[in-house]
């Protein structure tokens, strides 16, 4: 039976950890390397020196320096193919100082998150993600460290896939597993969850780093510790930081942070040490706090929970999602934010289409990459001085993760409920060629996103407070040229939770065929795109210049021959093309074309006209 050494340690008391790797690196005049692995191998002697640093200092554990030794983060730097000799360097070098400090210390493996967006919500694979860690725990092993720490994760979800890699993977090697938790955030919750997760998972020590300082860490601690008996371990930052001098310095010193920190020795803690901007001193403070302490308690598992499941509102939550399911037929028309800052040409749009019946608007998301008004600002405009319900297009092109869960959070507090996901037009096709597309998630991590705001949860898991109420509507092109690709999206998409389908703008009446096979296969509400042509040289340009729309020849031919009369052509065909949908289309989705808000009123008068 192989002895778990960091458990058989804590039965004699609280073990101190060292301190911050990064920041210490840089308080030692080092200027921001590409790699702070690559330290490892290039400058080894400054390395060994912290680590001897911190076990003269006091502490029980020291952390290898592989904290993003993983190939993902690693092949930011071109380096990814040195996972296993930069583990290894780590691991050696700590073992080397461990070896000449005359008394017991431990060493454990540094293993952080992989920096890069997971499924559901990013284009990662699980199992993935899972190999990913496990080469860098099995080069850790192989290096022979006594232990893993799995440290500064912000989703549980990611913790949980590392926590399963270092149980496939190294079987033996107790696990120290972090979460780093928001001071905004509810810690209830948010402990409660990871208790019950990783205790099942078989940690011996489970707990919270980095996020902020000491008495931000009490607060975790705290509703940590009312679950139960369980072994924890805290180590947070030295406060929050301010930059200076080109630097960022964390402003609790040595002695205020020990002070903090020994209260939570009264909780039973566990394991105490330090994260980002806690040195030596910081930890030789600790060490006097932490001698004499009594024990920390075990983990209890918790009975496992079911996982949440997608709750909707007792009522429609907008006035879209309570027609569709009252099985009512809703037409949208398609606004464009203007070009600059006056959006006066948009609103006499949105009152003109009031006027002809419509009763929900369409803002695009600076469609087809060309510079444009903010999306949630122009559907704010439209809700509160026109009194159209709007369906606001957002994509993840130009937002990370973070700024789109803030965007989504800040639309829903102005009263835009419904959501338009999207990918968005590459920047290449648009007004700046050279801009960075971001793309941390596609469509379906966006949904996942909305998905999980309805939750009342971020895109970590983490609860976020009230539940949101938004509906979600998904992209379906009928005319792509792999239909069989475009509908395997589309499932996708709707598994992640949409609510309903927008289609491209359909001419084709091949299209009616797939159409028609969505619509028996799916439970969504599906409103139908159609853009009035207005002239045989745009039927031309859409057909040969646009991505995803498909124009017959029969019909630029016939708006050809139609001469000074092709608007009106382009009207009654988009007409006609609703009453070939009349059992296929839950709603209408008109589009003006040129900013013609005349002919998309025609076009909404028309098709009231005949439903009527």
């Amino acid at each position: 039976m192989v002895v778990n050494k960091l458990a058989q340690r804590l039965e004699r008391g609280p073990l101190l950890f060292d301190g911050a790797m990064g920041t210490e690196i840089y308080a030692r005049g080092v200027a921001e390397p590409d790699c702070l692995e690559a330290l490892n191998v290039s400058q080894p002697a400054l390395i060994g020196r912290i680590h001897r640093d911190y076990i003269a200092a006091g502490a029980d554990v020291i952390e290898t320096n592989t904290f993003g030794a993983n190939r993902f983060r690693l092949g930011e730097h071109y380096r990814e193919s040195e996972v296993r000799q930069l583990c290894l360097a780590g691991a050696r070098l700590a073992l080397e100082a461990r070896n000449a400090a005359g008394r017991p210390v431990l060493v454990a493996g540094s293993v952080g998150p992989l920096g890069r967006p997971i499924e559901p919500v990013g284009a990662i694979k699980r199992s993935g993600a899972e190999r990913v860690f496990g080469e860098q725990i099995a080069a850790l092993a192989e290096g022979g460290v006594d232990l893993l720490i799995l440290e500064t994760f912000t989703a549980l979800g990611e913790l949980e896939l590392a926590v399963d890699a270092a149980r496939a993977t190294a079987p033996d090697l107790p696990v120290v597993a972090l979460l780093s938790f928001d001071d905004e955030l509810n810690p209830a919750r948010a402990a409660s969850a990871l208790v019950e997760s990783l205790s099942a998972r078989g940690v011996t020590a489970l707990g919270a780093n980095c996020g902020a300082g000491p008495q931000s860490a009490l607060s975790v601690a705290r509703h940590l510790a009312s679950l139960g008996g369980q072994r924890l371990a805290i180590l947070p930052n030295a406060g929050l930081p301010h930059r200076e001098a080109g630097r960022l310095v964390y402003s609790a010193g040595p002695q205020y942070f020990a002070e903090q920190m020994a209260e939570l020795l009264e909780f039973g803690v566990s394991i105490v040490g330090g994260c980002c901007g806690t040195g030596p001193a910081h930890v030789q403070a600790l060490r006097r706090r932490v001698d004499g302490a009594a024990p920390g308690r075990m983990v209890s598992p918790l009975p496992r929970r079911a996982e949440p499941g997608e709750r909707q509102p007792e009522a429609p939550s907008t006035g879209l999602a309570a027609k569709l399911r009252a099985g009512e037929f809703p037409i949208s028309v398609e606004l464009t934010p203007p070009r600059g800052i006056d959006p006066s040409r948009m609103l006499a749009g949105a009152r003109l289409l009031q006027e002809a019946g419509v009763e929900f608007a369409n803002v695009t998301d600076s469609a087809m990459a060309r510079l444009r008004m903010g999306v949630i600002s122009c559907a704010a405009l439209v809700q509160q001085q026109v009194g159209l319900e709007t369906i606001a297009h957002f994509t993840c092109r130009d937002r990370n993760v973070m700024a789109i869960q803030s965007e989504l959070i800040g639309a829903h507090a102005l009263g835009i409920r419904n959501i338009f996901a999207l990918r968005g037009d590459p920047p290449r096709v648009g007004d700046y060629p050279k801009a960075t597309p971001v793309w941390d998630v596609n469509a379906v991590g966006l949904i996942t996103i909305l998905s999980n705001l309805n939750r009342g949860l971020d895109a970590n898991g983490t609860p976020i407070g009230e539940r949101a109420f938004f509906n979600i509507g998904a992209a379906f092109n009928p005319t792509a040229d792999n239909p069989v690709k475009e509908l395997r999206l589309l499932r996708r998409k709707l598994a992640a939770g949409a609510h309903f389908v927008l289609t491209n703008p359909v001419y084709d009446f091949a299209a009616l065929a797939l159409l028609r096979q969505v619509f028996q296969e799916v439970e969504v509400p599906l409103l139908i795109g159609a853009m009035p042509l207005r002239s045989a040289k745009q039927a031309a340009y859409l057909q040969n210049e646009v991505p995803g729309i498909v124009v017959p020849e029969a019909v630029a031919k016939r708006l050809e021959a139609a001469g000074e009369e092709a608007p009106q052509i382009g009207v009654e065909m988009a007409i006609a093309f609703f009453e070939e949908l009349a059992q296929v289309a839950a709603g209408a989705y008109v589009i003006p074309s040129g900013g013609r808000y005349d002919l998309a009123a025609q076009v909404v008068e028309g098709i009231k006209s005949h439903r009527s």
